[in-house]
């Protein structure tokens, strides 16, 4: 066993120790809750706060062991009190200094020690440490963390300094004739320190228990923050002064206080009415009946300004020596009041937010987790975990550096807050891991939104330090109670859900539930299988005639897609387009269907039917995307040299029932150009009347549903009708879709129908038999 030498200034630390007068006095709370956290937050089972004599190390506090002092020469913080920084020794075992110390092979059985210095006037004069009967290891966040909270010893060791203070301002008190009122403030102002009230309430206290003192002076606490100062308490002011000056940009000339917070000086105005700094309050500082300033700054014990303190009169004054070193005393005492609460706020923020991120850390993640999972079960809704992994970010890391990465972590975790409602949560576990907690649902779909949302954002390129980096994410999701009813089980399943989309090929999603796993898994291979069949042909286009209700000729068709899998058969447009939709997919296929309906109307037009026009379905989707938009379509009318006439573009109302002015303009543009457009379905949405005078419609398509069951006595009749004589006399064309009978036709002819479309016409036939269709009608 190596005892640690004794430092060369030892004789003086040793004095900077004793002036503390803390050595074998009684235990004390406010030290006892620095060991509780530092164990609780490094789950290490002992934790103490100890001083080394000259020939023993004292406790001060010590968690989970009865001792109150050791010899000197066995003591681990004899150790850390020389080190430069950290004595960290992860497992004693492995230590030649340490493996045989009476700590390490007797009760306590001491594993892992990790100290950090506690300094006192440039001394160190002991330690806060812990310690525990299993190895640990510390990473850069612990470490800073065990630094911060040596610096709340710190703190809570500087009230000793106020005894100094006191005892400074007792050396002063036969010369003062208002001692006593001096001595009853200073007991006040530190009684509030002490106490566990919040910084605002303190600085309010202390205030007031100088004005209540020390009559006809106005103070105010007035706090930095970056560039201007912030209201912090001043009572006897009027509040129209205090709104005036809260967030004054510092400098020199803005009053006294700016003047001050801007130089680190004392500022005194004697009389505000003729100071240059008060130039442009003059008329303020009136109005508030002030006559003179005197500002102190209020600084850190590292010496940068914290604040202001200032004392005000009535009328023009000028400060005694006496003064002068009350209004520093006071500027002092508040800054240890403020102090105390930055280093209990940097504690928290430390042991509770994501440093890098500032997202939540894992801890406020299972806090918020189990409350609800409460909520939950409560309302007897769901909740879901959704585990993110971004793929391939070491070889970032590796290729690009870690600077490039860390901005990369931190422009995810903004893209991934976008994609979440306000009352879900996003967490940084560490590394390039996020947890996302969907709070309170009952549908499925839409925590798979979700996950494709942030997919499609986490993919999107990234700007970062002149380097354009592409990324992606693997996504697993756990349901509760579906698949688990505690957080340790659910984190557990999101994680191994999320290995199951890096299984699929990455930037995936993957459901822990089998039956939700499986449908998520045809969703994405029918994803998948829409784009191969794109590029293998597999889709093909059959038309389906629309007749001229008064001499039967076909004029027009509408043109519907079809897909022939290679293994699967055909595939109906209801079981693909919805996922198209989704996906986006759908602006590829309507592209490739504009594009072939253009190859094939040309030719019918020129040898079968001059008139002939093809009516095809459009996607809202390919209205709003600003990259791929829909009136590129004209281009290809002119490149294969298609009459826009021969086109009829159908639309829905679930477009216009969201329609903003761009969609509107883009309507207009192909009616500019020729286009006439189709309102389809009509009658089955909402508001309908109001888009044919909103929007260019040249048609109505009645839905089949209203003309199935249309009979001579039936209402469905006279909802047909109605839609008829509305649309003639808007001079708008109508089609009836789903005719089947001859009853049907007879009606709507007699109604004044002009088109109908059907099964009692023809089936939706392939392009050879369209032709062939087209042809027997030109035949005598």
């Amino acid at each position: 066993m190596k005892s640690a030498p004794i430092p060369l200034n030892d004789k003086q630390r040793l004095e900077a120790l004793h002036l503390l007068d803390i050595l074998d006095t009684k235990a004390e709370a406010r030290f006892d809750r620095i060991t509780r956290v530092a164990a609780h937050t490094f789950d290490c089972e002992f934790s103490s706060i100890t001083f080394i004599d000259k020939n023993r190390q004292w406790f001060k506090s010590i968690l989970n062991l009865s001792l109150s002092e050791t010899p000197r020469d066995i003591a681990f913080c004899a150790h850390t009190i020389i080190n430069d920084d950290l004595l960290i020794v992860n497992d004693t075992h492995l230590d030649a200094d340490f493996k045989d110390n009476p700590f390490v092979t007797d009760p306590p059985f001491v594993r892992f020690y990790a100290g950090v210095k506690i300094m006192i006037d440039g001394y160190a004069v002991g330690s806060l440490c812990i310690f525990d009967s299993r190895p640990h290891t510390l990473n850069d966040d612990d470490k800073a963390i065990l630094r911060d909270l040596a610096t709340m010893v710190e703190s809570e060791l500087q009230k000793e300094e106020l005894s100094n203070i006191s005892r400074t301002l007792q050396i002063y008190q036969d010369q003062l004739t208002e001692s006593q009122k001096l001595t009853r403030v200073r007991n006040v102002i530190l009684e509030k320190i002490v106490s566990s009230k919040s910084l605002q309430s303190v600085l309010q206290d202390i205030v007031e228990a100088i004005e209540l003192e020390y009559a006809g002076q106005y103070c105010s606490i007035l706090l930095l923050d970056d560039t201007h100062l912030l209201l912090g308490a001043a009572p006897s002011l009027p509040d129209f002064y205090n709104n005036a000056i809260d967030g004054v940009e510092i400098g020199i000339g803005q009053g006294s206080c700016g003047t001050t917070a801007f130089t680190g000086v004392r500022t005194i105005v004697e009389d505000i009415s003729t100071h240059p700094y008060w130039t442009v309050w003059s008329e303020l500082a009136d109005q508030a009946k002030l006559g003179s300033c005197w500002s102190e700054p209020i600084k850190s014990s590292n010496g940068s300004v914290l604040g202001t303190f200032a004392i005000y009169h009535n009328t023009p004054a000028t400060p005694s020596d006496e003064e002068l070193i009350r209004i520093k005393q006071f500027a002092h005492i508040t800054s240890i009041a403020i102090e105390r609460q930055q280093t209990s706020d940097l504690i928290w923020r430390q042991a509770n937010f994501d440093d890098l991120t500032k997202l939540p850390n894992r801890n406020v993640m299972g806090e918020h987790l189990k409350q609800a999972l409460h909520t939950a079960a409560r309302n007897n809704t769901k909740v879901a975990v959704i585990f993110l992994d971004l793929d391939n970010f070491k070889d970032i890391n590796d290729t690009l550096g870690h600077s490039v990465g860390d901005d990369l972590l931190i422009d995810c975790a903004k893209r991934i807050s976008q994609c979440i409602r306000q009352k879900d949560i996003v967490a940084r576990l560490g590394g390039d891991e996020f947890v996302m907690i969907i709070n309170d649902f009952s549908d499925f779909t839409g925590v798979e939104k979700t996950a494709q949302k942030i997919l499609k954002t986490v993919a999107q390129p990234y700007y970062l330090q002149n380097e354009i980096v592409h990324t992606s994410a693997s996504i697993g999701i756990t349901i509760y109670p579906d698949d688990a009813r505690d957080v340790v089980s659910l984190l557990k399943n999101a994680d191994q859900a999320m290995y199951g989309a890096k299984d699929l090929g990455k930037n995936n999603f993957h459901f822990y539930t089998k039956s939700m796993r499986d449908e998520a898994l045809k969703r994405l291979t029918l994803v998948a299988d829409i784009k191969l069949a794109l590029e293998n042909e597999e889709f093909f286009i059959v038309y389906q005639p629309i007749v001229d209700l008064h001499n039967g000729q076909i004029t027009k068709a509408e043109a519907l897609i079809r897909w022939q899998h290679p293994t699967k058969g055909l595939i109906g447009p209801l079981d693909f387009i919805p996922i198209a939709e989704e996906t986006g997919l759908i602006i590829d296929i309507s592209n490739w269907v504009f594009e072939q309906v253009c190859k094939d109307v040309n030719p019918w037009r020129s040898g079968l039917c001059p008139t002939l026009q093809i009516s095809i379905n459009t996607s809202p989707v390919h209205y709003t995307d600003a990259d791929r938009c829909i009136t590129q379509w004209l281009d290809v009318l002119l490149e294969t040299r298609t009459p826009p006439e021969a086109i009829l573009l159908e639309i829905t109302e679930n477009l216009l029932m969201d329609a903003k002015s761009s969609v509107s303009n883009k309507l207009f543009q192909f009616r500019q150009a020729g286009i006439e457009i189709a309102l389809d379905d009509f009658g089955t949405g909402y508001s309908s009347i109001s888009y044919l005078k909103k929007y260019p419609t040249d048609f109505l398509k009645i839905d089949k549903s209203f003309v199935h069951s249309m009979s001579e006595d039936s209402h469905d009749k006279v909802l047909c009708e109605a839609i008829i004589v509305m649309a003639q006399k808007l001079g708008i064309k109508v089609v009836a879709e789903g005719i089947e009978t001859q009853e049907q036709r007879h009606i709507l002819q007699q109604m004044g129908c002009e088109f109908g479309q059907g099964y009692f016409f023809a089936k939706p036939l392939k392009h050879h038999d369209f032709g062939i269709l087209l042809a027997k009608q030109n035949t005598p």
